[in-house]
Order: C-alpha cells, then sequence, then structure tokens
C-alpha cells in the first residue's frame, strides 16, 4: 500500500511539473479568456476486478468547469457492482453513488489559454446501493454445516473527502488527470449488526477512514468566450 501510495503521488507530481512547464510562456494580448466545462471518465474504476478479494466492477464520470478564477465546480457519479460465487457463498452487491465540490488551482495562470491546473478540492459523496446474501454455507465441527440466506436490504452512505490532482492538457482540448483522495465516513445503514463489505465510491463498508485514486480521461467543450472579470492575468 505504502508502495502504491508514492508511485500515485509520484504521477501527481509529475503532472504538476509538466502543467507549470506549460505556464511558463509570456502572456499573449487577448482580451479575452475562453470558458469551457471538461467531461471525464475515471480509467481506474475499469481495474477494479483486478484488485480486492471479491470481484468487483464500476464506472464513473465527471463534469467540472472554471465558474471563476482558479475555481472549479465538480460534480462526479458513478456505479459499481459485485458477483461474487464460492462453495460457500454468494454474495451480490449494486449501488449508484454521487459527489459534489470543487477544486482550487494553486498555479498562477502566466497565459490567459492555460488550462492545466493543480489543485486541492473537497467533496461531499452520497451513495444508494443494495446488497445481499442468497447463500452462504457457515461450517460448524458439531452439528455440521448449517446453509442459511441474508435478504436483500436497501442501504445508504455519506461521507467526506480531500483531494489532491493535477490536469494537464495533452493534445488539443484532451486531458490526462490524476488524483489521491483521502475519505471520512459520517454515516451508513446497517442491519443486523453486518456492516456492508463495500460501499460504492468509497470502498469497505467497515473502514471509518479509507484512502482512494482516480486516473482519468477528460475533454474539454468550448461554451464562450468570458471577458476580464474573474478572469484577468495579472
Amino acid at each position: 500500500m505504502k508502495c502504491t501510495l508514492k508511485y500515485f503521488f509520484n504521477i501527481i507530481l509529475v503532472c504538476a511539473g509538466l502543467a507549470a512547464n506549460a505556464q511558463e510562456s509570456e502572456a499573449d494580448d487577448m482580451p479575452r479568456r475562453q470558458m469551457f466545462v471538461r467531461a471525464g471518465c475515471d480509467l481506474s474504476r475499469f481495474a477494479l476486478p483486478l484488485v480486492g478479494e471479491v470481484g468487483s466492477h464500476g464506472m464513473e464520470f465527471s463534469l467540472d468547469g472554471e465558474l471563476h478564477y482558479n475555481w472549479f465546480p465538480v460534480v462526479e457519479v458513478g456505479s459499481q457492482w459485485i458477483k461474487h460465487n464460492t462453495d460457500s457463498l454468494n454474495y451480490k452487491m449494486d449501488g449508484v453513488y454521487g459527489r459534489i465540490g470543487f477544486d482550487y488551482n494553486v498555479l498562477k495562470y502566466q497565459h490567459r489559454l492555460d488550462r492545466d491546473i493543480f489543485y486541492l478540492g473537497v467533496r461531499m459523496a452520497h451513495c444508494s446501493f443494495s446488497h445481499e446474501l442468497p447463500r452462504v454455507v457457515m461450517r460448524s465441527g458439531t452439528i455440521g454445516d448449517v446453509e442459511d440466506c441474508i435478504e436483500s436490504r436497501k442501504l445508504s452512505a455519506t461521507w467526506g473527502e480531500l483531494v489532491v490532482g493535477a490536469k494537464a492538457e495533452i493534445f488539443k482540448n484532451l486531458y490526462l488527470g490524476v488524483a489521491a483522495r483521502a475519505k471520512a465516513m459520517f454515516a451508513h445503514t446497517s442491519y443486523d449488526n453486518m456492516t456492508p463489505y463495500i460501499v460504492p465510491g468509497f470502498g469497505k463498508g467497515y473502514y471509518q477512514f479509507t484512502g482512494g485514486f482516480t486516473y482519468s480521461i477528460m475533454f474539454a467543450i468550448p461554451i464562450r468566450s468570458a471577458g476580464s472579470d474573474g478572469y484577468a492575468v495579472e
């Protein structure tokens, strides 16, 4: 885990360096700055089946844009599902989640068309999901195997996140982004003292604090040119 953290933070620092180098050009005389929204897909969600003890699958999409100089409101939505079958256990989970928050770019623009950012952000997140154990075999040395089941239950969870990351334009309007996330669970539903194994978008349900990473590809959609109000380059 420590090696993974070090690896992803190194990626973030490299992206930040690329963004900073791209912003060292001299400011031009363009009188206006173009506004845009950036739509993205988290590629790391497609790697979920390769990690963890159970086969998990998911997808996540994001939308952000510069509302004011260096301030980016962000909306993220996704889904996650699990179907795990063994000789003694059948487990199913599926749900959807959403996050809303903002990012602040800590780099200073040097060019009126700069879009590369290294940012700090916050998120509030909520998910709604269900899980069930259609079949579970509990082994006992005295009475033998006992088979049971737990019916599907509707659950929910709310948590917060602190985010640090970078987004760099690799081709015109095409971006790559990487981010590290620190997550804190605020509340989640449970029943019969059974904690959800996985909370979609958060991670292991029995963790109060956890971390995560996203590696995204994004496309910027120009909207219009904005005046100097809120976008002036000093």
